[in-house]
């Protein structure tokens, strides 16, 4: 069988089990046993089918339980226990609140208060956020449509530099960088979707000024900011500013949360029974599949193959994570089936020569665009908008995004 047939037919098998609702991790388990088995293994030189078989759990369990995976697991697990404290001691209310205290313009809430809400990973966010779009809407001229591209799109503005979410985490250990290195990276892909949603969500938007009858006064807003974004401060103080650990980064900001609210071992409990489990088995999924990748003969055939096509690489790099985001609509899903698949193909340092952030940036935009994204579907739905007028603002703005990973990769 031709490598790209093989190549084509792993893709086939994650995309038809995805789309019967198998879990993410058990799939890219199931891939990472279709790639030795269709590649074989490299070790003994041995390819028959035993010997393959016995390299193949060798390798997948190797991964499964090496320090980096446990490590990613550990990040992900601390992130959305900290995301669980910061709902229960209602930190995020309090900051959601005082920020549309401080802003007199309803056109910055907008873009503020899904942005705020991205601060906090978590299936569907973008639900908790709507309701309040649709209030600071309420005296603006703004569409249906325009109201569910505001609210989805600046929901993850954030996803490519802020260090809790887990794709990001799962990114920086694929491309093996740490955490800090990825986010600092991946700035100017932050600023093309900050300049993406401003133009084409609210430019054109009149300017109007809430009244001032009931609004605090600036010391109070200010306190309860403070006392709202703390938590949020210290860990990017901690790990981006200090290059503290992010494991001890979060870890000092649990704790200290805990002593803050005085949280008991009951509530510690119940709060860890709440914790989201989901990413922790993508994670060792997409690390053994990498790892399967690495050390079977398909990297060096499949990458001969496209080089025998004449496809410009760094189309590879930007469509293959891309069309994963468009079929799954989960970015740490994008990045845990395209970037094992692509970075062996960019050298041994892919961020610095900007392949992996061209990498990311095609995850993104697919992840963006796709219909099946739960933020999006849920957005459509609640504000009753029409899906031709929500891609006129999401395809330009997802131009925008592979455009800046164009410039950045030319600039390298």
């Amino acid at each position: 069988m031709p490598d790209l047939l093989k190549l084509a037919a792993i893709l086939a098998l994650i995309i038809l089990l995805l789309r019967l609702r198998w879990n993410l991790g058990l799939v890219l388990l199931l891939a990472a046993a279709t790639t030795g088995l269709l590649f074989g293994l490299a070790g003994n030189g041995v390819q028959d089918p035993a010997a393959t078989a016995w390299n193949l759990v060798r390798a997948a369990a190797g991964a499964a339980v090496a320090p980096l995976t446990l490590r990613l697991v550990a990040i992900v697990l601390l992130i959305t226990f900290l995301g669980e404290m910061l709902r229960s001691t209602l930190q995020m209310e309090g900051l959601i609140r005082s920020l549309g205290n401080l802003f007199a313009d309803a056109r910055y809430l907008l873009a503020l208060m899904p942005m705020l809400i991205g601060m906090l990973p978590m299936v569907g966010g973008a639900m908790f956020s709507a309701p309040m779009v649709d209030e600071a809407s309420r005296d603006l001229d703004v569409s249906r449509e325009r109201r569910t591209f505001l609210n989805y799109w600046f929901r993850h503005a954030l996803e490519p530099v802020f260090p809790l979410y887990p794709s990001l985490v799962l990114a920086a250990g694929l491309m093996d960088v740490s955490v800090q290195t990825l986010t600092v990276s991946q700035w100017p892909l932050f600023g093309a979707a900050l300049v993406g949603g401003l133009l084409f969500g609210l430019v054109g938007v009149r300017r109007t000024l809430a009244p001032d009858g009931n609004r605090p006064g600036h010391k109070d807003t200010l306190t309860l900011l403070a006392r709202s974004i703390w938590p949020i401060v210290v860990v990017l103080a901690l790990s981006v500013l200090l290059g503290l650990d992010l494991i001890l980064a979060l870890l000092a900001t649990v704790i200290a949360l805990t002593v803050v609210h005085r949280l008991g071992p009951a509530r510690l409990w119940s709060l860890a029974r709440k914790t989201p489990l989901g990413t922790v088995p993508i994670i060792v999924g997409a690390m053994v599949f990498r790892q399967v990748l690495e050390t079977s003969l398909a990297v060096e055939a499949i990458s001969a193959s496209l080089s025998g096509l004449g496809i410009p690489l760094a189309l590879i790099v930007f469509g293959i994570p891309m069309i994963a985001g468009l079929l799954t609509g989960l970015l740490v899903a994008a990045l845990a089936i395209g970037l094992p698949i692509v970075l062996p193909l960019c050298g041994p340092d892919a961020v610095a020569v900007g392949y992996g952030f061209l990498a990311y940036a095609g995850g993104f935009a697919g992840m963006m665009l796709s219909p099946v994204h739960l933020c999006l579907s849920l957005t459509r739905v609640y504000f009753k908008a029409e899906w031709g007028g929500i891609y006129q603002r999401l395809v330009p703005a997802a131009v925008l995004l592979a455009l800046a990973a164009g410039i950045v990769l030319l600039t390298k």
